[in-house]
Order: structure tokens, then sequence, then C-alpha cells
């Protein structure tokens, strides 16, 4: 019984019984195909009657099946039911060919073998049932070519011998063919096996990553809020220009591992393919622009000449993701004033139409000591430079590169490093959809500190640190600000209280930012459409779009700035009335 036992435990019959019921049309019109051919050699009341038991056993063994192949394993009484059902189909056809032998023409004899061998061929097409339902399947056919020839065929002539062997030849190639095709199957079930098993071990692994990462970067997010945060409020007060060029470097510096961490991140992103585009229409001569700008004091320190030219041909308006570019220009510009020594960098722009869309070239060149060809792709690898002494000499990761290729393709273009030229010469190609010059809207105007002064802030933040950076950024502009620990407190204080702005953390105890939310919208607390902005270190690729599907009204990623902080707080106090298709329900 364990033999049994273990056959009702095997999955495969799930597989067999899924395909004996999607056949079961085919399967019934061959019986009634067969009708007309038995009419012709044992006359039409047999065939029927051979046709009603046919039908009666397929009939049997679709009730059997009918609930294998629909997302659930079978039962154990379901796979018993199947296999006993597969007798009575196996044993029509094998009395069918009976019939035909024993009505007595030698015609009619190669029909049954016929029919037999047919059987065999459709038992062990099944490579991957089990034993018992090949041995159910294979036993009648099997039976009747080794009793009808030897048994109830007259003659021992060599002629008839050989018919009758030739008959076991069939029995034993085809059985043997089974037993292969089983072998066979077995070994593909073993490997698929290990390759879902990897499979799932490198989802988990990926899975595990991506938490650790999103994790590592809430965790680390926290302390430099911190750490930036009072560095800008020191960066504010009374120094001498000794301590003023230390907070500076301090900034620098926590500025850089913020890029550092960023860079971990993206990468991670296109590893697992959730980065996403933000395309707006912009003007590429302004990017540009903005990237030389910013880097135009360092060159000019190092006494290097930092330019930019446009081609005739660039368009005015592109419809583009502006922050991705700017990234892989800042990161090109930075390697090439970080690098050259003396001489120039410069930054030219060049475009080509495109179909109805344009390929836009940026061409960052300077006159360094250039890459050598060797290292000509591996400069493209993450964490790898063209020379392991560089990283000691100027620093970096090894990631601007890896990232901004990535980034490049991802804006349907490319990013190469072009041979054969002095210094480095890198080529960024972007493919943009052409735009319309957009619709300026009125500027709002930046109320100063008269007005900040008259703006009362509520903040829920269970972190000491975070609530002490905010209360030091804010007090010198005259904001009122009042700190509770948790959504609840906030709760509490909004229905005692008039707060034109809510700075909500995501993560607290007793009540998070998102539960908080909700009820700040179902009216529970004051106005449903009191302007909350989420501040918190979740700023992972998603989640700013994310906060404000829930109903936030602006999402601010720890570390905060100073300004960006003093903006959102002034934006959304004169915002225009939210949009309430943005609202939680």
């Amino acid at each position: 019984m364990g033999w049994a036992a273990e056959t009702l435990k095997d999955e495969r019959l799930d597989e067999v019984a899924a395909d004996i019921r999607r056949l079961a049309p085919s399967r019934v019109l061959s019986g009634v195909l067969g009708v007309g051919i038995i009419t012709m050699g044992l006359g039409l009341v047999t065939a029927l009657a051979w046709l009603a038991s046919f039908l009666a056993a397929e009939g049997l063994a679709y009730l059997a099946v009918r609930n294998f192949g629909r997302g659930k394993p079978g039962t154990r009484r379901q796979r018993a039911a199947f296999i006993l059902a597969s007798i009575p189909v196996n044993g029509s056809w094998a009395a069918l060919a009976a019939l035909l032998w024993l009505q007595g023409s030698d015609k009619l004899k190669i029909a049954a073998v016929a029919i037999w061998c047919g059987q065999l061929v459709f038992a062990q097409q099944y490579r991957h049932q089990p034993v018992a339902l090949l041995v159910l399947s294979a036993l009648p056919p099997v039976t009747c070519l080794i009793a009808f020839p030897f048994f109830l065929m007259a003659g021992s002539d060599p002629v008839t011998q050989a018919a009758r062997w030739s008959l076991v030849l069939l029995i034993a190639v085809t059985m043997n063919v089974a037993l292969r095709n089983r072998a066979a199957a077995r070994r593909m079930d073993t490997l698929t096996r290990g390759l879902r098993e990897e499979s799932e071990k490198a989802l988990a692994a990926a899975r595990a990553k991506s938490t650790f990462i999103a994790v590592t970067s809430h965790e680390l997010r926290t302390p430099m809020n911190g750490l930036l945060g009072m560095a800008h409020a020191l960066e504010r007060s009374n120094l001498d220009p000794t301590q003023r060029e230390q907070v500076a470097l301090m900034i620098k510096s926590g500025d850089s591992l913020m890029q550092l961490l960023n860079d971990v991140l993206d990468l991670s992103r296109f590893e697992t393919g959730q980065v996403e585009l933000a395309p707006e229409v912009v003007d590429p001569r302004e990017i540009v622009a903005d990237v030389v700008d910013a880097w135009r004091d360092a060159a000019v320190f190092k006494n290097l000449s930092l330019f930019a030219d446009f081609g005739a041909e660039v368009p005015a308006w592109i419809r583009a993701d502006p922050l991705r570019i700017r990234q892989i220009l800042t990161n090109l510009v930075s390697n090439a004033v970080k690098f050259t020594a003396k001489g120039h960098v410069r930054v030219s722009v060049g475009a080509e139409a495109d179909g109805e869309a344009w390929m836009l070239r940026f061409t960052v060149s300077d006159t360094g000591p250039g890459v050598p060809p060797a290292a000509a792709e591996r400069v493209f690898d993450s964490f790898t430079q063209a020379d392991e002494t560089i990283s000691r000499s100027h620093g970096g990761a090894g990631l601007g590169l890896s990232i901004s290729r990535a980034l490049a393709r991802q804006l349907g273009g490319d990013l190469v490093l072009r041979a054969g030229q002095p210094g480095a010469t890198f080529v960024l190609s972007v493919r943009a959809e052409a735009a319309e010059a957009p619709v300026s809207a009125e500027e709002t105007e930046v109320e100063g500190d008269e007005e900040l002064g008259q703006i009362h802030v509520l903040m829920a933040e269970d972190n000491a640190i975070n609530q002490l950076v905010v209360r030091t950024m804010l007090e010198p502009t005259g904001v009122a600000l009042t700190v509770v620990e948790n959504g609840q407190a906030a709760l509490e204080a909004m229905s005692q209280e008039h707060y034109d702005c809510v700075l909500m953390d995501i993560n607290m105890p007793v009540m998070d930012g998102i539960t908080a939310l909700e009820a700040i919208r179902a009216g529970r607390a004051g106005k449903p459409d009191l302007p909350v902005i989420a501040l918190t270190a979740s700023a992972m690729a998603g989640d700013r779009e994310r906060f404000l599907g829930m109903g936030f009204d602006d999402h601010l990623g720890k570390p905060v700035k100073p300004m960006d902080l003093i903006t959102a707080i002034l934006r959304a106090v004169n915002a225009d009335p939210p949009n309430e298709g943005r609202r939680a329900a």
C-alpha cells in the first residue's frame, strides 16, 4: 500500500489529468470517426454499441478529470479516481481491436494491430506520468499484441513466426522509448526543479537586497539630517573666516556622502528595473548653463577655462527628464574639472532630427590626461576607475560613469568615450520629443520674514535630533513651531489650536504619519484640507509620487536643506485650493 500512497502523492498526475481533460473533444471526435470504419467491418449495430460504451467510458473519465488544471493541486481521492477512470477508456479501444481480430478477416486483423499500436504510442506520449498510469495504459494493448498473435493466430511457419515476433519487437522498442523518455523527463524535472530553486533564491536575495537598501537609506538619512541640518544652522551664525571655511567643508563632505548614497541607490534601482523618468518641457541650453555655472568656481580655482557652445540646430524646447540629464552632465563635467590640471573643459551641444523627435548630443571634452585605451570600457563598470591610483589621488567610488551610462540608455541614447582624442571626450546622446514653448505661469512672490512670522507650523517627529534641526532652521525666520512626537499627539494638538501647515514624519510610534493623514483628511482633527508635508527619510525613487498620491501636499526627503524647507512651507500655505482627487479617501 506504500507504493500506492506514493503514486497518489505524485503531482505529475495533475499535469497528465489536465491534458486528458483538455484533449477530451479530440478523443471523442476520433471515436466518432472510428464508428464509420467499424461499421464497414463489423456492421452498424456493433459500431453503435461500441460507440455507446466508448462515450460512457469517456464521460466517466471527464468526471474524474474535470477539476484538474484549474490552478490548484488535485487531492489523493481525485488522483485515484483519474487512474481508475483510465481503465474503461483503454479497455474500450482494446476491446474494439479484439472484435476486429475475432471477425476473422486478415485485413481486419491489420486494423486491430493498428489500434493496439496506437494505444502503445498514446501510452508513452506523457513522459511525466507515474509508473502506475503507464502500466494501466500500456497493459491492455501489450497483452493483446502478445496473446492474439501467439494464441489466436493459426500457423507455425517462418512467416507467421516472423509476424508474431515482429510485434514483440515493436512492443520492446516502444517500451524502451517510453522508459528513455521517462528518464529524460526525470532529468528535466530535476533540472527544472533546480532552476526553480535557484530562481527563488535569487528573487529572495533581490528582495532582501531591496529591503536592506531601503532600510539603510532610511537609517542613514536620519542622522545625516542632524549633521547637515546643524551645519547649515552654523553657517548662518556669526563665524570668523576660519570657522566658516570649516563649516563649509562639513557641508561639502556631507553632500558628498549623500551623493554616494544616492549613487548606490541608483545602481540598485537600475539592477531591479525600478528607475522612473519624469519628462517635462525644458530648454536644453538652460540645463547645460546650470551645470556649467555650478562648476565654474571650481574651474576658476584651478585656473581652468570652462565654457559651453551650442549648435544652431539645437531645438529651443524638448520634452525630457531634466533631472537625469543634469545628473549625467554634472558627473561628466565634475570628472573633467577634477582630472584636468591645466587647459579647459568644454561642453558642446548638437542635435539632429530623428523622425518626429530629436537626438541631442552633449560632448564634454577636456585637456586632461585622458583615458588609456585599455581602460576605455572598464571606466563604465561599477566601482571601477581607469587607474587604481585615481581613487587615492582624486577620490570617488567609481559609480558615476556606470550610472550615467545606464541613465543615458534609459533616456533612449547612450554614453560613450570617443577614442583618438587628446584628453578625455565623452559623448552623451539623448532622444527627446520635440515640444512647444511652455505657457509661462505667474510667478508667486516669495514673502519675506514678515509673513513667515505669521505662520504657525505643527511638526510630528519622534526623533529629538530632527526636532532640533527643524527648530533651528525655522526659528530664525520667525515661524512659530509646535513639536509633538507622534501622529496621535498631532491630531490632539490640531483639535485644540489652529495651524497653517503640518510637517509629518512617516514612521512614528503610537500612530504613524499615514494614519494621521487619513484622520486629517476625514475631518477628525480640524480642517480636512490643512496642508500636510511629508518630512521623511523615505526618499527613494517613487516615494514622492507615492506620498503625493496618498494625499500629502508635498514631500521633503531627509536630510532637508533650510531653503527647501522654508520654500515648501510657503508653497503649501500660499497654494491654490488642493486637488480633491489627490486626497486620501
